[in-house]
């Protein structure tokens, strides 16, 4: 089975993010949400994909490439981070997908 692995910014709910997928497009998809995409190794994503699964990570704004804002002031709350996940989603054309959440993640992913 070819397996691809694509990281790019992506623009969703007003900002961008960066993105690392993995796996066909076709396979089901699975949204991974930590702190930043570093927050899942690469080997468990490795083996999400040669099981069949279209996997996506990404930086949470704050984090990695994404988005950054002055710390003192975020403008931003906990919904934003839940609809920009909605939106990475959309932008991604994938109209649902399996979420998993670690560490704040997990908040997001509720």
């Amino acid at each position: 089975m070819t397996r691809t692995t694509d990281e790019r910014l992506v623009h969703a709910n007003g900002v961008q993010l960066c993105v690392r997928t993995s796996g066909e497009p076709a396979d089901p998809g699975v949204l991974l949400v930590g702190n930043s995409l570093l927050s899942w190794p690469d080997e468990l994503c490795d083996r999400l994909a040669a099981g069949r699964r279209f996997v996506v990570r990404y930086d949470l704004r704050d984090t990695g490439r994404s988005t950054t804002v002055d710390p003192d002031a975020p403008g931003y709350t906990l919904r934003d981070l839940v609809a920009d996940a909605a939106g990475l989603l959309d932008a991604l054309d994938r109209p649902h997908a399996h979420v998993v959440g670690y560490g704040p993640g997990g908040w997001i992913a509720q």
